[in-house]
């Protein structure tokens, strides 16, 4: 066996001494610790060289304060589920997300079966990063019942459950589910049934006092919640549950909701999807609660923290809230009082140059978040108070302002609630930036000064003149410009529909950053709004966009039919009331010879579509193409849009009885459904047997004439 090497010598002893020594020394230190120097915990104390001020205390003095009111500072934890559970759940889950049943009564059965399942484990479920989302789809098809039996559960563990990173969006998906069920009263033959079947008895507590139970729990943590993390976007909601207000956490746009947040779109049980958010009514112990919330949210911090959070990522959607509650729900006259959120943000009414008030909204103007609270402030600040604001610090800046990308939709608020004289004026100022906003695809408050200016019937020629200046002189090219063809881009027809219908909120997608092709996608799209909007106005704005479809060749008209966003302006330009007839009998001969191959392809459908409104007029052209798509029948029945194109254009009317297929052309026969409708043409044969009936009336009626006398 080797032995082991070392080192000989005074000089080697003297080290491993030394080394031993070191060693002992650090032992000791670990076992009696040097005291360390511990940060002040007196709020007055501040550093003189401080460069910032914290919102909320930090972590450490935070659980010192719960240790002083009795908490540990630590979240509960109710246990995990077991895999036989998990997996069970997980089951339910992918059941629940194919919504296969055959009827509503088949997936309430199921439903109700889950939820027996799950008696007992509601927390565990709510708090399971797998099993959360089943949690959420349950409420979502929960009847009032149901809500009841899982609000009731949930009663007493709010505090924590919505600070929790899944558990928030349960009690979230609760508030928006139970909303509509406040003014309900509480059945008690429920609670009676429960007790004589020996199972858990229900909690009598009406969803109205349920909610009133969680203001209670939460009491005294509205300042910490209003920037925690996960508990903000569920405060956003119980506020406007409580004031009565539609809560949409769909809409891009929406401030109740992250972006990120997981769309489930389920439908609820017992009652049909709303098409346009409406306002609730609420209970009567609402209002001073709502009042006493926002009061309790805000009291606790001074002016300088409550314009801090203005530009705080968490803090300021919830801000955003209270102040739309503030200047809306209460009235805006609340305005007025030296303790409201809005006098408190913006102190002076004039907002003249060198004041508290202009110098806070005009940093506020080009901060990415910020620029969200002045785009509330702009909506739904009174009258007087937007007419100073925009005189002072926007009026003379709203052309520079247009060309920033933060700053431009304060601009579009602003243009939104201008009068004719002022937004005659706004125009001239923005109309010398027109060619960058152009270049650099700001198209958005192009788009939006040319719908005001309808409204508000504005002359828009010097804005088309700026537009033709902008763009190429050749119609061909302009076109190409506007619509930006030949850019790859990766986005399918169902996408770009449901970007369309979400048009007026896209400029504020821009504000995150975003790959190459979706800005691609997003130029065109913008480009496409831009150009139906010119559409809409009768005169030169309208002819830019139609002499430019006129310069086309067919081919280039094909693209822009497949293209889903090109394609809406020939729709538009089809249907429009702008469109004429000489325009109409020149452009939609470029389809014939092409409308099979256009009637399979997902955009170029809803261009065929729309030939049958722009044929109305023009009999002979719409003969035509129903000749064409009947030579095609099998090959359009066996294609899904194939089919739908056959059903809109009447093509099984128009092999079987051609008559009163010429008469729905013509638009001289209404579909029975439609209101007002025209009464049908009958055919030949029928006048022919009125004819023979009123004949043979009138025979015995001379008879019975002649008998008499």
């Amino acid at each position: 066996m080797p032995r082991e090497k070392q080192k000989r010598g005074r000089r080697a002893e003297a080290k491993t001494q030394k080394d031993d020594e070191t060693k002992r020394k650090r032992d000791e230190a670990s076992e009696d610790p040097v005291a360390k120097r511990i940060k002040s915990t007196d709020d007055n104390a501040l550093e003189e060289n401080a460069d910032y001020i914290p919102l909320v205390p930090d972590e450490q003095q935070v659980q010192q304060e719960d240790a002083e009111h009795g908490g540990s500072g630590d979240m509960p934890f109710y246990g995990l589920l077991d895999t036989d559970e998990a997996e069970y759940f997980s089951r339910a889950n992918e059941m629940l997300e194919a919504n296969q049943f055959q009827d509503a009564e088949e997936r309430g059965l199921f439903v109700e079966s889950v939820y027996q399942e799950a008696n007992g484990k509601e927390l565990k479920i709510a708090c399971s990063q797998g099993c959360s989302r089943l949690m959420e789809k349950l409420i979502s098809m929960s009847d009032v019942r149901q809500l009841r039996r899982i609000f009731s559960k949930f009663l007493g563990h709010f505090l924590h459950l919505v600070q929790h990173r899944f558990a928030s969006h349960c009690c979230e998906t609760l508030f928006i589910h139970a909303a509509p069920a406040v003014m309900q009263k509480t059945p008690r033959s429920h609670a009676k049934k429960s007790n004589e079947d020996g199972e858990e008895t229900e909690s009598d507590l009406s969803l109205a006092d349920m909610f009133m139970t969680v203001i209670n729990e939460l009491e005294g943590n509205w300042g910490y919640l209003l920037t925690e993390r996960f508990a903000s976007h569920t405060i956003r909601v119980l506020l406007l549950v409580l004031a009565g207000e539609p809560v949409d956490v769909t809409s891009t746009d929406s401030i109740v909701a992250s972006r990120k947040k997981e769309r489930l779109g389920l439908p609820a049980a017992g009652a049909q999807e709303e098409k346009a958010p409406t306002k609730r009514s609420v209970p009567e112990s609402f209002q001073p609660a709502l009042k006493k919330i926002m009061s309790d949210m805000v009291s606790g911090l001074d002016d300088t923290y409550l314009r801090a959070l203005a530009t705080q990522p968490v803090g300021n959607p919830v801000l955003q809230v209270m102040l739309f509650l503030e200047l809306s729900h209460f009235g805006k006259s609340s305005a007025k009082d030296p303790k409201s959120i809005l006098r408190r943000l913006v102190p002076d009414e004039s907002f003249e140059e060198g004041t508290e008030s202009a110098t806070f909204v005009r940093g506020l103007l080009y901060d990415p978040v910020g620029s969200r609270l002045v785009e509330t402030m702009v909506k739904y600040m009174p009258g007087k108070v937007f007419k100073n604001l925009y005189k002072n610090n926007i009026r003379d800046r709203i052309g520079s302002l247009s060309r920033n990308n933060t700053a431009g939709y304060v601009v579009l608020r602003t243009l939104e609630r201008l009068g004719k004289d002022d937004l005659q004026n706004a125009m001239d100022l923005i109309i010398p930036e027109v060619p960058g906003l152009i270049e650099r695809t700001r198209l958005i408050v192009p788009r939006v000064l040319i719908d005001r200016c309808v409204v508000r019937n504005v002359d828009t020629k010097p804005f088309a003149e700026a537009l033709a200046a902008a763009y190429d002189n050749d119609p061909k090219v302009r076109l190409q410009q506007m619509l930006r063809l030949g850019e790859p881009t990766e986005n399918t027809a169902q996408e770009s529909d449901h970007e369309m219908e979400e048009a007026d909120h896209e400029g504020h997608k821009e504000r995150r950053p975003v790959g190459g092709s979706s800005i691609a996608a997003a130029e065109k799209l913008h480009g496409s709004l831009l150009a139906q909007a010119m559409l809409t106005v009768r005169g030169p704005l309208s002819d830019l966009v139609y002499s430019s479809l006129l310069a086309q060749d067919t081919d280039t008209i094909l693209q822009l039919a497949r293209e889903p966003t090109a394609s809406r302006v020939l729709q538009q330009a089809l249907t429009l009331p702008t469109s004429t007839t000489q325009f109409r009998r020149q452009f939609v001969s470029r389809f014939q010879g092409h409308l099979v191959d256009l009637a399979l392809h997902s955009s170029g459908s809803h261009v065929v579509d729309s030939l049958w409104a722009a044929t109305k007029d023009i009999y002979f052209v719409k003969e035509r193409m129903a000749q064409e798509l009947a030579q095609s029948e099998m090959t359009l029945r066996d294609s899904f849009l194939g089919r739908a194109v056959w059903r809109n254009w009447s093509m099984d009317l128009y092999k079987r009885r051609r008559g009163e297929w010429a008469a729905r052309a013509k638009g001289l026969d209404q579909q029975p459904s439609d209101e007002g409708a025209a009464p049908r043409l009958k055919s030949k044969i029928q006048l022919a047997a009125e004819r023979f009936a009123a004949k043979q009336a009138e025979a015995e009626q001379k008879k019975s004439v002649a008998a008499e006398s």
